[in-house]
């Protein structure tokens, strides 16, 4: 996810995006915790990296408006 794609976003798309990304992290999370081979292990670590740009573009909007 483009970090200009995100700034188009309110701040309640991003919260709902991050939540949808978190539920994801944890499934995926869960299923190399039973052992499960990943197709791509990179998944893990892009998800990760989409929620804090999310978080971190979510901030710079809270701040700019107050």
């Amino acid at each position: 996810m483009k970090p200009s794609e995100i700034r188009e976003m309110s701040v309640e798309e991003i919260d709902a995006k991050i939540r949808e990304l978190r539920l994801e992290l944890a499934k995926e999370r869960g299923m190399l915790t039973m052992g499960t081979s990943l197709e791509n292990p990179m998944v893990i670590r892009n998800l990760r990296r989409d929620i804090a740009r999310l978080l971190t573009i979510k901030k710079e909007k809270l701040r700019s408006k107050g």
